[in-house]
């Protein structure tokens, strides 16, 4: 079983690996020790099941931490970010993942509109955490293993298509039971936030300014600000300056480019300026980085 990559489209969209027309599933197992997989969204829907360690996934409504054996489920096109949540342990997961229409069949099924689309436009259900703690629970991170376990095997798409029916049966009681006062997600929120961070994510190697991003989602700064803000804790330019830093950092551990080239690259305007902030936000040299990472392409 090989560690998968992460793969974004132009809009940030998640590009997930494995998935075809004829088999619309696939698990990916990662070793989230070095990667950050950056704000992102995907159609699939997503089961996540942690091996080891503490996994972080925070979303814009909120900021769950993962321990060993614990799982959770997140919902279509879902603004998500996951990094391993403590520097003492290793954080290694399954990620099971498919299209909607894996379980649902064609289009306007019974299987779709009585079981797939409550769940899929639940405005409340953006992550459903799976920790053990009642019988549903407990059943459905026993069948994420097994699912996991059966990847081993061949022919095994009928039995894991019938593992997660099961499972989808059971998280729609789940859903049932979710607290009253459980929050809405803000969608109008999230599509401006999805269109500002595409618009960062395609231009951070060019001077970018807090209007062309606020125009991006065609609001004002002052809007652009608040919605940053209130989301994910932090400014524009502030996510700016932390995706161009994470860009680098890849390039320093996948390429042999020179450091002052990936400071431009990046979008920093001068190589001194690279390097004194990487050196401020990473506690260390750009160089110290790549040394560090050299065996860990």
């Amino acid at each position: 079983m090989k560690i998968e990559k992460i793969m974004i489209k132009s809009n940030q969209e998640e590009n997930v690996e494995g998935l075809t027309v004829e088999y619309p599933y696939v698990m990916h197992f990662s070793d989230m020790t070095n990667l950050k997989v950056p704000w992102h969204w995907h159609e699939e829907v997503e089961f996540d099941y942690v091996i080891s360690g503490v996994l972080e996934v925070v979303t814009v409504n909120g900021k769950y931490t993962f321990h060993k054996d614990e799982g959770f489920f997140m919902n279509s096109n879902v603004m998500a970010c996951l990094h391993r949540a403590s520097d003492a342990e290793a954080a290694v997961i399954h990620s099971h993942l498919f299209n909607p229409v894996f379980l649902g069949g064609h289009y306007k099924s019974i299987f779709e509109t009585k079981y797939i689309n409550p769940v899929l436009q639940n405005k409340k259900m953006d992550i459903l955490e799976i920790r053990g703690t009642d019988e549903n629970q407990i059943k459905m991170l026993k069948a994420l293993r097994q699912a996991a376990y059966i990847q081993k095997e061949a022919d095994m798409e009928f039995e894991t298509r019938s593992i997660f029916s099961e499972i989808w049966k059971l998280l729609v009681q789940e859903m049932e039971n979710l607290p009253r006062d459980t929050h809405e997600v803000n969608l109008q929120n999230q599509d401006r936030m999805q269109s500002m961070m595409s618009y960062i994510q395609q231009n951070y190697m060019e001077k970018v300014s807090l209007e062309e991003i606020a125009s991006a989602a065609s609001i004002s700064t002052r809007e652009c600000l608040r919605c940053f803000r209130s989301s994910i804790d932090r400014s524009p330019i502030e996510y700016l300056m932390e995706y161009r830093l994470e860009m680098a950092k890849k390039l320093l551990r996948e390429t042999d480019w020179l450091v002052t080239d990936i400071g431009l690259q990046t979008g920093f305007s001068s190589n001194a300026y690279f390097g004194k902030v990487f050196k401020e936000k990473c506690g260390e040299t750009p160089a110290e980085y790549r040394k560090k990472n050299e065996n860990k392409k």
